[in-house]
């Protein structure tokens, strides 16, 4: 009996063996192919998109609440004046593209700007922005889009004429002393803060 329970014993510690090279084995593939692939798993849930879908309907008054660390920043969309570049704000909210980026460019009197998942000013959703024709000029705390993903916040004292070819999505309603205090956050010669400022997520209202 006792060389019995031994066999077994040595049977059981071969097949945990076994079974632990296995999936070792099965990881290690699945490494190598990420690497012949090119395939950075940093990258894998990027959230590219080919257009924007067409969310926004007839009828409906837009807001947005931008939840950061800092706090809460409110926003009136101008859906009406600036269907596309507003449409693809919402459809990327909606899809939670903005959670946990970073407000990646702060530059006092002057923006602040988030919306890049790159996070170097070169990323976007994977599609462009059909143009907007409007009225509307640029003011402190005007949000606009710099392309169909990344947006900026305009700051007191900055010189309005720069922004005049941006698409305008809305404007800040409350939240201004959280749109100040990041502005003031220390940054790096990129002007990139030192110290992540990052957006929790973007609420969209419909009223």
């Amino acid at each position: 009996m006792g060389i019995a329970k031994d066999i077994v014993k040595d049977n059981k510690k071969i097949l945990l063996l076994t079974g632990g090279l296995l999936v070792v084995s099965v990881i290690g593939v699945f490494l190598l192919n990420e690497d012949l692939l090119g395939i950075d798993s940093d990258d894998i849930n990027v959230g590219q998109y080919t257009q924007a879908q067409d969310v926004l309907q007839e009828g409906i008054d837009y807001k947005a609440t931008i939840r950061t660390e800092y706090g809460d920043i409110n926003i009136d969309l101008f859906e009406e004046e600036s269907p596309h570049a507003v449409n693809s704000f919402v459809f990327l909210s909606g899809n939670d593209f903005y959670d946990d980026l970073t407000f990646y460019k702060v530059i006092k009197n002057f923006v602040i700007q988030a919306g890049d998942q790159v996070g170097d000013g070169t990323g976007d959703p994977g599609y462009s922005l059909e143009q907007d024709i409007n009225d509307l000029e640029p003011d402190e705390y005007t949000v606009c889009m710099a392309n169909a993903s990344q947006f900026f916040i305009i700051l007191p004292g900055a010189s309005l004429d720069q922004f005049i070819d941006y698409p305008i999505i809305g404007e800040v309603t409350s939240g201004f002393a959280v749109v100040d205090n990041i502005a003031k956050a220390s940054v790096d010669a990129n002007y990139k803060p030192v110290n992540d400022i990052t957006i929790n997520s973007i609420l969209i209202i419909e009223e």
